[in-house]
């Protein structure tokens, strides 16, 4: 019964990392592989009302609200301290983009380079596999 518990509140603390946004949708793709992952979610503005970023100049110009395993980025700069900072810790961490299917490149882009910028050798963005 304790190991039941257990399953279920780790099972429920690994999904909560932020904003839940709707992912584009795929028919290929492979699941997470790596130990250690770092959840960057990008979201539409009206999404994330609550969120620090959503008042930051740095995200607003491009309309979103940027999150790194469920806490508030202001800027493309502080991203990229971020991601550095993870990698130096843990140099095998994978970096997940888990962007809003309604935005356009353009706004999830910024958010890509901030995390090569950083030292993140690959990037993945999350999708909805679909049948």
């Amino acid at each position: 019964m304790c190991l039941i518990i257990f399953f279920l509140i780790v099972g429920k603390l690994s999904t909560d990392r932020g904003v839940t946004v709707p992912l584009p949708e795929s028919i290929r793709g492979s699941d997470e592989a790596s130990p250690v992952v770092m959840v960057v979610t990008v979201a539409k503005l009206a999404d994330a009302p609550g969120s620090v970023a959503a008042g930051s100049a740095g995200w607003r110009s491009l309309g979103v609200a940027v999150q790194v395993d469920g806490e508030a980025v202001s800027d493309a700069k502080a991203l990229e301290s971020m991601v550095r900072g993870k990698l130096l810790g843990s140099p095998l961490t994978s970096i997940q983009v888990r962007a809003d299917k309604a935005l356009s490149y353009g706004s999830v882009e910024p958010v890509l380079r901030a995390c090569g910028q950083g030292g993140a050798k690959s990037v993945r963005l999350a999708t909805e596999r679909v049948p």
